[in-house]
């Protein structure tokens, strides 16, 4: 015999979880972190979906897949041994990602050499506790944005998506800590990219 939520097509239940999602974090003022379907929501805005993507942090691989029905391509890069592996496991069956293992700071610049055409990025790669990877460094974002930088001249529209921008400045002290939110900021404008803040995630495009 089937289950009650077996019976329930799966589209309804997406939903279903969606509207659930939204009204608890109507519950909460719309504070930061929102639900998973809003932060999407930015990277269609502002991304171009049907270009490459790297991704740093793949975690369990749910924003992975996300951008995969789309993208032309999908570069995953993951510094965790286990969640590479678990990653590559799962996503094994689509042809236009790629897991890489290791960390970004150590595969960006190679990687980016390769890349061409519409970029966008969604750099996801600091520590936030739990299961996820911490090194030397709580985040690597000062390498990520440097190697963006680097090949910044050989794209068309590129999009850099840089999440938790609230614990920028915040988390962490001394060597390796999280650099101040105007670091952001102060990098887009160098690099002569638009920037905005949504929903806790830093844009900057062109």
């Amino acid at each position: 015999m089937k289950t009650i939520k077996e019976l329930i097509p799966i589209g309804v239940r997406a939903d279903l979880k969606a509207s659930w999602h939204r009204a608890t974090w109507s519950s909460r003022g719309y504070a930061v972190p929102a639900p998973t379907r809003v932060k999407k929501a930015v990277l269609s805005r502002y991304g171009n979906l049907t270009g490459t993507w790297v991704e740093s942090g793949t975690y369990l691989g749910k924003t992975t897949l996300f951008l995969a029905r789309t993208a032309k391509h999908v570069f995953t890069i993951e510094p965790s041994p286990y969640l590479a592996s678990r990653a590559k496991n799962k996503l094994r069956s689509k042809k236009n990602i790629d897991v890489i293992e290791g960390t970004s700071e150590n595969v960006m610049p190679a990687l980016l050499e390769t890349i061409s055409g519409d970029v966008s990025f969604w750099l996801d790669g600091h520590t936030s506790g739990g299961i996820t990877f911490l090194g030397e460094q709580a985040t690597p974002i000062r390498e990520e944005l440097a190697a963006i930088a680097a090949r910044l001249h050989t794209w068309d529209s590129v999009a850099v998506f840089v999440d938790d921008f609230r614990g920028f400045g915040e988390l962490r002290s001394g060597e390796g800590a999280y650099p101040s939110r105007s670091f952001l900021v102060d990098w887009a404008e160098s690099v002569s990219l638009k920037w905005t803040i949504e929903h806790d995630i830093f844009v900057a495009w062109r």
